[in-house]
């Protein structure tokens, strides 16, 4: 099962939660505290507390008897910009903890759905001329999850987020998501660039790569051998990709030594959209 978690406290998560159960087959049942919505290969789960919030909550679930093989959390995104954005990402915290999680942990990211679902999104997103899409790189918690999870969120403003044709190509492409049998795709971590990650972001569109954890520029500062190594081990990459126009040549000895002991290859993002670029 494909578990879609939802909060009350969240008024873009509702208004996907509510496009999917219009969409889909469910059957209502109560797991816990939880209201649970069975789907069969997708099931959708409400909380009451804010997502970022919501650390251990497979191990949880799991005690109270139910399965999944993954996590997709529906979320808001919020800006100072305002910007119309569909985004996706993983979740953790590369240095503090402000926002939920705990400090220098990284939950477990889900890169074939996020890569099948940025190119179910996009192939809709002519129908939402207004927004954007865009990667995030990994922030905010939770951390503590170790099933494949990842945020898949609208934004930036309650406008945004109750925009129901907004929610609506949400709901089917993370139902399309699930559903494609693709799972062939170049995984790596990405490190440099923008919080919202410009150049992974054409590589996910537009080539044979994923991602799972990305690393911007300001988490530099941060980055350490451990928590590149672990970012490798979860995401289970095998390659890291650079923006080589930003990284720092003591981040890049970093990164190479690593990926040397690691054995994965380290690749330049322009070299990756030259030569990985998926065919028709």
């Amino acid at each position: 099962m494909h578990l879609v978690v939802c909060s009350s406290k969240d008024t873009a998560s509702m208004n996907v939660m509510n496009n999917l159960l219009t969409m889909l087959d469910f059957e209502k049942k109560r797991i816990g505290e939880y209201e649970f919505y069975d789907g069969g290969e997708i099931g959708v789960l409400l909380i009451s507390e804010s997502l970022i919030y919501a650390d251990h909550l497979d191990d949880k679930l799991r005690k109270l008897g139910l399965n999944f093989e993954e996590i997709l959390f529906a979320s808001r995104h919020s800006s100072k910009d305002q910007r119309k954005v569909l985004t996706v990402h993983v979740s953790g915290n590369v240095g503090s903890a402000d926002y939920g999680g705990k400090p220098c942990s990284l939950a477990k990211p889900s890169p074939i759905t996020m890569k099948n679902y940025v190119l179910a999104l996009i192939k809709r997103m002519k129908d939402l001329p207004e927004f954007e899409f865009t990667l995030e790189v990994t922030h905010h918690g939770p951390s503590e999850i170790r099933t494949p999870s990842a945020f898949y969120e609208i934004g930036s403003t309650e406008n945004e987020w109750k925009n129901e044709r907004a929610g609506e190509i949400v709901a089917k492409s993370i139902i399309e998501a699930v559903r494609d049998e693709r799972r062939n795709w170049h995984v790596a971590i990405g490190v440099g660039g923008t919080h919202y990650a410009p150049r992974q972001t054409e590589i996910i569109k537009t080539t044979t790569f994923t991602f799972g954890h990305n690393f911007a520029k300001y988490h530099f500062p941060h980055l350490n051998e451990e928590i590149v190594r672990k970012a490798i081990e979860i995401s289970e990459a095998s390659y890291v990709v650079i923006d080589e126009k930003s990284v720092t040549s003591s981040v890049k000895s970093l990164i190479n030594k690593v990926a040397d002991e690691m054995k994965i290859d380290v690749l330049k993002s322009k070299f990756v959209k030259r030569e990985f670029k998926i065919e028709g």
